[in-house]
């Protein structure tokens, strides 16, 4: 009896399985991309949950929401104001087992609330200290930024100081006639009617829309171009090579003597971090060069109307003053998320 002899694989049917190999690649990765997406975003909602802690568990203490910026007295005969401490570095130690800053501050026994924010013990204890709750995972900006000696957190959200509502926006002038909007950086406006203020604080139940309707965080966490097509972090609030060299990232909040709403001076670029008001709409980045120019519009270097800018692909992560956090997404109409922004606009919109 002949044995059959064994056949190998032709030409044809290799390349039959090859392609048949390809398409299951082709059908599964974009499923891979996809849930990766989701894992993060959900992570970059942990992390504003985890910021809106901190403000809640510092409302809790305190009887009022932390300061936006707050500004510091300097030692000076003629009482100058220097930089105090952002609402990050304020509502830090009340984050669920404390940040990581905190955590290297005490062990080199700096205290952080009783020192300029500028100082080098301050600021050496912050240098290299990963903010993990500060950066959200689908960013593609650096997590750190220098800053002359030292490297700090580039926070990817930014606080909400409230909305312009100027005569560029006339369906909205009736609602804020209180004078609290004033002249800020690269020709944009600085607002004091959302609840993370500059020099004021206010408890929760100034929020007369109601905390579900107030949005407290936004992702700034993105980059912006100019006409020339470079890359400008959304919210870089360090050495920029502009000049400006005494703007400590993440920990600073303002060098402005009063509050906004109260003294009513325009704001210069390097007046005011880690606040945003809204005035764009969301991803609003001039990738294309059809927006507008980086240093123009509210828009630059510690501008106060930057854009709330994502990694994200359908939108941008947020957080109300309630707690609950939820995707703006890129069709919301810029008038809905300034009502958003108001805390007593007098209008609950509807969910989106």
């Amino acid at each position: 009896m002949s044995i059959p002899s064994k056949r190998g694989l032709t030409l044809v049917e290799v390349l039959v399985v090859v392609a048949i190999i390809g398409v299951i690649i082709a059908l599964i990765l974009p499923a891979v991309r996809t849930s990766r997406e989701a894992a993060r975003r959900m992570q970059c909602g942990n992390n504003v949950k985890q910021l809106l802690l901190g403000v809640q568990n510092y409302h809790d203490t305190f009887m009022s929401l932390p300061y936006g910026a707050i500004s510091r007295k300097g030692s000076k005969a003629d009482g100058t104001p220097t930089w105090g401490m952002s609402w990050l570095l304020l509502m830090s130690p009340f984050c669920e087992g404390k940040s990581p800053y905190y955590h290297a501050a005490e062990t080199a026994g700096v205290n952080a609330i009783g020192n300029d924010c500028l100082s080098p013990a301050v600021r050496a204890a912050a240098d290299g200290v990963k903010m993990k709750y500060m950066l959200c995972p689908s960013s593609p900006l650096p997590e750190m930024q220098s800053l002359d000696s030292q490297q700090l957190s580039l926070p990817s959200y930014a606080g909400i100081m409230g909305a312009n509502v100027h005569l560029a926006n006339p369906p909205l002038d009736a609602i804020d006639p209180k004078g609290r909007i004033v002249a800020g950086p690269y020709g944009g406006f600085a607002a004091a009617n959302g609840l993370l203020m500059v020099n004021e604080c206010v408890p929760f139940d100034k929020c007369k829309d109601g905390t579900a309707n107030t949005i407290l965080v936004g992702e700034v966490a993105d980059w912006y171009y100019d006409r020339g097509g470079r890359r400008n972090p959304a919210m870089s609030v360090a050495n920029a090579g502009d000049g400006y060299h005494d703007a400590a990232g993440w920990l600073a909040g303002t060098n402005l003597p009063g509050a906004i709403e109260k003294d009513g001076s325009p704001v210069a670029p390097d007046h005011v971090l880690n606040l945003v008001t809204i005035e764009h709409a969301i991803v609003t980045n001039n990738r294309d060069g059809t927006q507008p120019q980086w240093g123009t519009q509210g828009i630059g270097r510690c501008g106060l109307n930057n854009p709330l800018l994502s990694g994200h692909p359908a939108g941008v992560v947020t957080g109300f003053a309630d707690g609950h956090v939820q995707l703006v997404t890129k069709q919301t109409a810029p008038y809905v998320l300034k009502r958003l922004a108001i805390r007593d606009d007098g209008a609950e919109l509807p969910r989106f």
